[in-house]
């Protein structure tokens, strides 16, 4: 896959206020729009560059190329639903756009039945991460503007985890390692222009059962760390976004290589390790890879027609399969992903949990507990705006952040 989906989504992210992209270059609509054309004439059944290239169409206030594309997506794909926040704002009052969300409505599946389990008590929270300790059955959760992590035990108390004093940045993925007691969280201080120039990204490590900070894997080489997910002998892996990159540091030690060069998978996101720890699974703008541990082979999933992988933010094995959740191809769905007996492609895809979720605004990721997936449901990551010193707009009309519980039916 080209660069320019990478572009696409770092954008995508400055809407969500991760980046100043759009304000570095005098028309960066146009220029993704022109990218987006050249790689739809080697790729011109790709629903998910159509939906793309609506999308900057849209914010370049180009409404009837944009609305064209987006037939073309529906003539091609399923799974989408176009995204205000992702560009479609200046069509929302337009009757012909309000006619293909009816027809984009009627191709996704309805599943809206997962309960909120509890709610953070800050509307400023703003969660990215969260991961569940099964011996103590406690949620960690981190926030990204305020830069620390809490821990929800089973009776739903929120207490402080991380200390002011462990000099954290923002708080993106965390996983936690059980064998070992240990839990890993990414600070970064990349998701600002003059935090970029600050240069941090790390994965901080913490005794579970102390709650004591202990050290930390900085990678100096990376542009901004994303996820993390811990493999079975306790090696470390961090997701790069802005790079395209993996890095990885080995387990008890602080010092970070490269697994996944930059470039090779534009846009990557959610990771994932299998349980036998031989194959890395990761989601990035275009779809979903298998790489393998031991060698870096990357093997691009194939997806069923008209399906879409692409975009998803949190990624999870589970049961031989994957569990992802996406936010910006559509509003927000949880999906199961089935693999073939090979890992080596996709068989079909179900929806779990649709945008019709009343929880939902901008699901992020999540944590696996006995059966179910814990979902980041209502982060309001949109409404971030770290350029503002001030915070975001209108914080009295923030709701409270929620976690929902999916089931993971077989």
């Amino acid at each position: 896959m080209p660069r320019l989906a990478s572009v696409c989504l770092a954008l995508a992210l400055g809407l969500f206020g991760f980046s100043a992209a759009a304000e570095e270059k005098p028309d960066p609509n146009r220029q993704v729009i022109a990218k987006l054309r050249k790689a739809l004439e080697k790729n011109p059944d790709n629903p998910t560059l159509h939906y793309y290239l609506a999308a900057f169409q849209a914010r370049a206030k180009e409404r009837d190329g944009a609305i064209a594309s987006l037939k073309k997506t529906l003539e091609l794909g399923d799974g989408f639903m176009p995204l205000a926040n992702f560009g479609f704002e200046h069509l929302q009052d337009d009757a012909e756009f309000k006619q293909l969300l009816a027809a984009f409505e009627t191709r996704l599946p309805k599943a809206a039945d997962a309960p909120v389990v509890f709610r953070l008590d800050d509307k400023l929270f703003f969660p990215e991460g969260i991961a569940y300790d099964a011996r103590t059955e406690s949620f960690y959760v981190g926030s990204i503007p305020q830069k620390r992590i809490v821990r929800i035990n089973a009776n739903g108390k929120i207490t402080p985890f991380s200390r002011a004093e462990d000099g954290l940045q923002h708080i993106l993925g965390i996983a936690i390692d059980q064998p070992r007691r240990l839990l890993y969280a990414v600070s970064t201080s990349a998701l600002t222009e003059a935090g970029r120039k600050l240069g941090v990204n790390a994965v901080v490590r913490y005794d579970l059962d102390s709650g004591k900070r202990g050290g930390e894997q900085r990678f100096p080489q990376a542009q901004q760390l994303n996820d993390v997910a811990i493999a079975p002998n306790g090696d470390v892996y961090a997701s790069d976004t802005r790079a395209g990159a993996i890095w990885r540091a080995g387990a008890g030690s602080d010092a970070a290589t490269p697994f996944l060069a930059p470039g090779i998978l534009d846009g990557i996101n959610g990771i994932a390790i299998a349980a036998d720890g031989k194959t890395l699974y990761a989601a990035h703008d275009a779809g979903v890879a298998a790489v393998d541990i031991g060698t870096g082979q990357v093997t691009r999933l194939a997806t069923p027609a008209r399906e879409t992988v692409a975009a998803i933010d949190g990624l999870y094995v589970w049961n031989g399969d994957l569990v992802g959740i996406q936010n910006i191809t559509n509003r927000g769905r949880v999906i199961r992903i089935r693999l073939n007996e090979a890992g080596t492609a996709i068989t079909r895809i179900d929806t779990l949990q649709s945008h019709h979720q009343p929880a939902f605004e901008q699901p992020t990721t999540a944590a696996i507990a006995g059966d179910a997936l814990y979902v980041l449901a209502t982060t309001q990551i949109a409404r971030l705006k770290l350029s503002r010193p001030e915070g975001p707009e209108h914080p009295e009309t923030l709701k409270l952040p929620a976690v929902v519980r999916v089931p993971l039916v077989n």
